[in-house]
């Protein structure tokens, strides 16, 4: 059996597990830490680093330990998208599986911005006895670690009715410091007459100016709306940080609800899933031939080849 250990508390994993709602062989099993405060952190710390710390524990419940160790040592386990050391410690010492697997669902650099301490971080993974796999390819090149592609699910069950596309080109996040590159593009955009809708919340304790405040929304948009806004949309818009080269959940998105996108990630054109009709790279293509790449019809994308990227096939691979 394979059990995957996810935090379904956060709304697009909860998403993408859904797809393994009753598969045979399959059980996810979410990860139960989601307190806080000095006394819980003081625990995980004593828990993950003191080697005499016995079966009890204060990080976890008694509940949520007593399912990691009812995993057989003949099982699999995956653990998605669960990346602090220190739960991962403890995670280890309660999961008798032979075949442990981490799957890390953002860039390396985003969890340590410091080289050093990031070198640190991706050498404390890999010394918890998993293996550590990524969608990331110059994180798998550059710290050593099995690439394997992005995830997301079918969405068919979203696309029933008809919905009009009358918005060309689509944005929601939050700035990140992106807000030049989106307030650049918006304009494009709009320049090329293209009807335009951007949800981006701002980043928190940083001053904006006037102008600024203009593009921002104050409050995030939940998951079913944006699926909502999507749907709406004949473009999406992928805006990544310099250091990060696989394709965001944006790039899934617009692959499987079957709509363009727009990125600012180079390396867009090596992925499986890219051809021009459908992507446009920004500082590759032609600036003024956005609002014609957009109104231009493009060709559906091969099933089989979605499937490699639909969570329902893609966890066959750490069974």
């Amino acid at each position: 059996m394979l059990h995957v250990i996810a935090n379904t508390r956060f709304f697009l994993t909860a998403f993408v597990m859904e797809r393994l709602r009753g598969v045979e062989g399959v059980r996810v099993l979410p990860h139960g830490n989601h307190d806080r405060g000095l006394t819980h952190s003081l625990a995980k710390f004593a828990e993950a680093s003191l080697p005499w710390v016995g079966l009890g524990s204060r990080a976890f419940a008694a509940g949520y330990l007593a399912q990691l160790r009812a995993i057989e040592p003949s099982d699999s386990v995956l653990v998605f998208g669960v990346e602090n050391v220190k739960e991962l410690r403890i995670l280890r010492r309660h999961i008798r599986a032979q075949r442990r697997t981490l799957f890390t669902w953002n860039p390396v650099r985003d969890y340590q911005q410091n080289p050093l301490l990031r070198l640190v971080h991706i050498r404390a993974l890999k010394g918890l006895g998993m293996e550590v796999v990524t969608f990331d390819p110059e994180d798998a090149q550059r710290h050593g670690l099995r690439l394997v592609d992005q995830v997301y699910r079918d969405v068919s069950p979203y696309l029933e009715g008809d919905v009009a596309q009358d918005i060309d080109l689509y944005f929601v996040g939050q700035d990140k410091g992106r807000l030049p590159t989106l307030a650049r593009l918006h304009a494009a955009a709009r320049q090329a007459g293209l009807r335009v809708h951007f949800h981006i919340t701002p980043d928190r304790h940083r001053a904006y100016t006037a102008q600024e405040r203009a593009l921002l929304t104050p409050t995030p948009l939940p998951y079913a709306e944006n699926l909502a806004w999507v749907r709406r949309a004949r473009c999406l818009l992928e805006v990544v940080q310099p250091h990060q080269s696989g394709p965001t959940v944006r790039s899934l998105e617009a692959a499987f609800f079957g709509t363009k996108l727009l990125t600012t990630r180079a390396a867009a054109v090596r992925d499986d899933l890219y051809t021009p009709g459908r992507v446009f790279v920004d500082g590759h293509d032609a600036p003024d031939s956005l609002g014609a790449f957009i109104r231009a019809p493009h060709p559906p994308i091969d099933p089989a080849l979605l499937a490699r990227h639909d969570m329902l096939h893609w966890h066959r691979q750490f069974i």
